[in-house]
């Protein structure tokens, strides 16, 4: 029998809460009505944090669909009082934010297509942090820990900059704009696509290509509309690919770029994907990389910093799932399984070496 219990604080129930109200307001899908059903019924509080919020809220379409679901439910269709508390609502909706490890980036959108061609904003994440945004156009776009992305819309074309981190981008479909992701020294076009761009350093770059293709060229190549509905259908073997030095990469592919030079292209199993791409669900997962990159994936998401005591130990292959920014289960693990003692010499500085074997 299993003693794992499992159990979730205040501030994971309001954070749950909240994405369920924000779901609301965009309008539920069947599945999705039955899930929400489901999890409102699994503990009073789930159904307490719900109802507190969507007062809060205050908005029509989810006050009617809670009706429907909840026509007992007395309180939700009372008229919001005006002098609500401000300050207790803010703070309220600050903590739904930090406790919300994942959470959709609500915005007034622009409304009309001349707002929309001259659309520009900038996303970031923290360290430890990672957040969903929906851009104007429905592309959806994941940061990661501690991402800075620049978008600038136009007329002709969709422009992003990936100053630092990761992304992955769910593009939308828009032939007469095509989408563009500039990250250190080279851009990445998608031709209808989801892909994910992870920014090491200004030359070292990674791309990962789960649905379409994707174009790799030098920032010089701008590729308007008339290009774009051409490519769709290009191959690397394809003159016009060629002549622009362009690599392209399809859905199961990684291209890893090194000191600004496109390695070959690399066939990916589905498990390499999903390795590659646990971010998203705040996992990281290592299979058989040396321990001084695995740590060097681990400090992406904390303030923490390694130093490896005895040099011998960079090399150790590792492997095994962790939680993103879980130091401590970390640090257990490798004592546990490897012998590795650690001392910390810091706040933030953890030390690394073999442990006693006498």
């Amino acid at each position: 029998m299993s003693n794992i219990h499992q159990f979730s604080s205040k501030d994971a129930i309001q954070a749950d809460a909240s994405r369920w109200i924000s779901a609301m307001d965009r309008g539920l899908s069947k599945q999705e009505r039955m899930q929400f059903q489901h999890w409102v019924q699994q503990n009073k509080a789930h159904q307490d944090a719900v109802f507190e919020l969507a007062q809060l809220w205050d908005e029509l379409s989810v006050l009617n669909e809670l009706s429907s679901l909840f026509p007992n439910k007395n309180s939700i269709n009372k008229p919001v009082h005006r002098e609500i508390n401000f300050s207790i609502a803010a703070s309220v909706f600050a903590a739904l934010l930090v406790a919300s490890f994942i959470f959709v980036g609500i915005e007034h959108w622009p409304t009309t297509p001349q707002e929309q061609a001259k659309y520009s904003k900038i996303y970031r994440t923290k360290v430890g942090e990672q957040a969903t945004f929906v851009l104007p156009d429905s592309t959806i776009v994941q940061l990661n820990t501690n991402s800075l992305l620049e978008v600038a819309y136009t007329k002709n074309r969709r422009q992003l900059i990936l100053s630092r981190g990761e992304g992955r981008f769910n593009v939308a479909k828009d032939a007469a704009r095509p989408f563009t992701v500039m990250a250190g020294d080279k851009s990445f076009t998608a031709l209808g696509t989801v892909f994910n761009v992870q920014r090491n350093a200004a030359s070292d770059l990674e791309l990962l290509v789960t649905e379409g293709k994707v174009m790799i060229t030098d920032p010089s190549v701008a590729v308007n509309a008339d290009d774009f509905v051409q490519l769709q259908s290009a191959s690397n073997d394809t003159d016009s690919v060629k002549k622009i030095n362009a690599s392209i990469v399809i859905s199961g592919e990684k291209a890893l770029i090194k000191e600004s030079i496109t390695e070959p292209i690399k066939r990916l199993t589905h498990d390499d994907v999903q390795r590659d791409l646990a971010w998203q669900q705040g996992i990281l997962i290592f299979n058989g990389e040396p321990l001084s990159e695995a740590l060097q994936e681990v400090s992406r998401y904390t303030a923490t910093r390694f130093e490896l005591a005895d040099p011998t130990l960079a090399s150790l292959k590792v492997a095994g799932v962790f939680k993103a920014g879980d130091i401590t289960g970390l640090l257990d693990s490798l004592r546990i399984n490897l012998a590795i003692e650690h001392e910390r010499l810091g706040e933030h500085i953890v030390s690394l070496k073999h442990g006693d074997h006498s």
